[in-house]
Formats: structure tokens, sequence, C-alpha cells
């Protein structure tokens, strides 16, 4: 019984040997969801990447992206975390960064990324510089988590352009003690409107907030209904997100808005 969160964002830079950096981020988050089991430990959250790249490369689906994938146990209130690249997560307790994944990164800015790429010859001698990690080499978290803690997971487009500091200032001066979907929407908005004002990095900017709640706070349908209301900031589309919700008996559950 547990929540699967996924963020995959495709390399822009792809375009220019003809890839389409959403349609593999899409796919590739995809097929994270096609494979999902029960999961347990590293072994198995870096099995479910690796089966999921797989899917991707039978598909004919070519390009690279980075992912951030998050899977919570309903049960025993753990988080697991698989960051490959330069996307990530914060974990926030009482008003307090807990948590942050570490954003990798190949010599100079190329981030770490997932690959699925044509073997041609023509195409090979052309690409040189892309880079085909594995999902054994992203960074693996493990940690309890409590009712009242917040998770942010977000593309690189924030974290480049605002302090970790910063961020956790945006969200607890403006997130209601009720953490009420106005409240929680508000924050997304802010977060996203301060790394685009910042202009140190022009770049798409997806952020997904969410909210440890006991389970009979909000039902899964007006979390639903909550999601059709909120927008994606993404204007260069090559970024892809899914919530897989394993509904069983459970002890807490989530909120999730992303602006």
């Amino acid at each position: 019984v547990y929540i699967l969160i996924g963020l995959s964002d495709g390399v822009s830079g792809n375009r220019h040997h003809g890839l389409d950096p959403y349609k593999f981020a899409h796919t590739l988050i995809s097929s994270c969801l096609e494979e999902t089991d029960r999961i347990i430990g590293s072994s198995s959250m870096r099995g479910l990447v690796h089966r999921a790249i797989r899917c991707v490369e039978k598909r004919s689906i070519f390009g690279s992206a980075t992912l951030c994938l998050l899977s919570i146990d309903k049960h025993s209130s753990y988080l697991r975390s698989l960051n490959i690249g330069d996307s990530g997560f914060m974990l926030i307790r009482e008003n307090k960064l807990i948590i942050r994944s570490h954003p990798q990164y190949h010599r100079g800015s190329s981030p770490f990324q997932l690959s699925s790429l044509p073997t041609t010859n023509s195409f090979t001698s052309n690409t040189t510089r892309l880079y085909h990690d594995k999902p054994s080499d992203g960074e693996y978290i493990e940690h309890k988590i409590e009712i009242g803690d917040l998770l942010l997971i977000a593309s690189d487009g924030l974290f480049d352009n605002l302090y970790e500091d910063f961020i956790v200032q945006i969200i607890n001066n403006n997130l209601d003690d009720q953490y009420s979907v106005e409240s929680l929407q508000n924050v997304c908005q802010m977060l996203v409107q301060s790394a685009c004002h910042a202009h140190i990095k022009c770049d798409d900017i997806l952020v997904l907030l969410f909210c440890v709640v006991p389970c009979s706070s909000i039902s899964i349908g007006e979390i639903n209904e909550n999601r059709k209301n909120t927008s994606c900031s993404s204007s260069d589309s090559s970024l892809s997100s899914i919530l897989v919700n394993q509904n069983e008996e459970e002890s807490f559950d989530l909120f999730i808005f992303k602006d």
C-alpha cells in the first residue's frame, strides 16, 4: 500500500539530434507506472526504473531525461526516493529542511540522465556528448515521514533559480496552518513566479507540493478534482509527472498540487 510520485525532465538539447524530449520523458514516467510493483529498498526502486527503461527501448522511443521518483509506504510511513540528475525533492518538517536530494552532474553542467538512443552509425557519430547513465548511478534516500510533513518535488528550473533557504522561507511564510487548498496552490504559484523573476537560468519549471495529512481529512476524489483546477507552468513541455495512489487501508494521505 503506497503512493508513487515521479517527475521526469526531458533533456532539451536532444532536439538538436531530432529527438523529442517530452515524448521520451512522458514515456519513461508512464513506463514507471506500468512497471510498478511493491517497492521495498533501493534494489526494488532501481529495478522498477530499469524495467521502465527497457519498456521505453522496446517502443523505440529515443531521447534522455532526468528522473526523480518517490515511493511512500502508507503502512510503515517510509519515504523511499531515487533521484537521477538535477530534478529533486525536499522534505520540510516543522518549518525546517530535513532532507534535500543532491543534484548529479557530469563534467560541466550536464546532469545525469537515463537514455534510450538509436544505434545507427549516422546517429552515434554525431552524439558523442549524450550520456547513458544507469538507475544504479542514482541517489537513493530512505526516511520516515510524519503527519504534517511537507514534500516538494521540482525540476531543476526551480533549484537553479532559488536557494534552498529561500524556498523554505516562501513555504513557511505563505502556507496557512490548515494546509488549505488555496494556500498550497498559492505557494506553488509563488515559487514558480519567484524562480522566473530571478532571471538566473531560463528554464521550464514544474513544482509539486504535498502535505502529509490524516487520511480522513480529504478524499482522493477531492484531490483529483482540485488537480483539474491547477495548471502546469512548463512552457517547454519537456516535463512529465505522475501520481499513483494504491488505495487500501491507510494511515495518511497526500494533497497534490502543481503549478
